[in-house]
């Protein structure tokens, strides 16, 4: 199937790199799309940076931020002013502003991370006092920032269904928030947490090996050398998993020939 002119893809200002992929009606502006990342139809991408072997899916919007490479966005996503790691994913409907997430960490379908707040403090909540949608703003007053209050999401985070993390909240690496769980507080790394407010239902492992995961970091790996110990990183945590965790990460960095334990 053909298309007409008003289906091409439209391109403005920006760089593309070589075996990408642009579906109907999408629209990149001033944005940086790496080797083979794929933007699907009727996307906005603008004042952005994607690496490669990426994708945003249908209906999605990324502005003002940064995919590192293999991110996948799912459909109908609104992603503002973020920094998003490595191998990191969504769901479909989630929004996503303002925000720093890690690598490895998975988002599932209807999350919001980083809501703007709205100041219950003031006279009104109204939207007047951060927007000109209204024009009741007189030239000589500002705004007050509803994303003043900084959010920030570590590695290896699993995110369930329709979760708000709302701003002001550090979520720590390893850790799991149920399904249509508020998080209003700090998340400590690897506890699993949920309701409305979540609080912790309990750790994933012990003490000791939380601390040794943390300081391993294995998640900075190369690809290469995760994908040749798929075996040890697709086993549960046991002390024997963490001493060979260690013996990847000691000498992964000084041999490029390494083949693997």
């Amino acid at each position: 199937m053909r298309m007409n002119n008003s289906q091409n893809p439209r391109i403005n200002d920006s760089k593309i790199d070589k075996n990408c992929f642009f579906d109907i009606y999408s629209n990149i502006d001033k944005s940086e799309i790496s080797q083979n990342t794929k933007i699907y139809k009727f996307t906005t991408i603008k004042n952005s940076i994607i690496q490669k072997n990426s994708s945003v899916g249908d209906h999605s919007k990324i502005l003002n931020s940064y995919l590192d490479k293999s991110v996948h966005i799912g459909r109908y996503n609104h992603i503002s002013g973020c920094q998003i790691g490595k191998h990191s994913y969504t769901g479909q409907n989630a929004i996503i502003m303002g925000i720093k997430i890690g690598n490895f960490c998975s988002i599932s379908w209807g999350v919001t991370i980083g809501p703007g707040e709205h100041d219950f403090s003031r006279v009104t909540t109204h939207r007047f006092l951060y927007t000109d949608v209204d024009r009741l703003k007189p030239e000589n007053e500002e705004w007050y920032n509803r994303f003043e209050k900084n959010i920030e999401i570590g590695h290896d985070v699993w995110i369930g269904a329709n979760s708000t993390i709302l701003r002001g909240v550090s979520i720590g690496t390893g850790s799991i928030i149920g399904a249509n769980s508020l998080v209003n507080k700090n998340i400590p790394p690897y506890a699993i947490v949920g309701g409305n407010p979540a609080k912790i239902i309990k750790y994933r492992f012990s003490d000791e090996n939380i601390q040794e995961l943390i300081k391993i970091k294995w998640w900075n790996l190369p690809d290469r050398i995760i994908k040749l110990n798929f075996e040890t990183f697709n086993s549960k945590i046991t002390q024997d998993t963490i001493q060979k965790l260690k013996i990847i990460i000691t000498q992964s960095p000084q041999n490029n020939k390494y083949t693997g334990l």
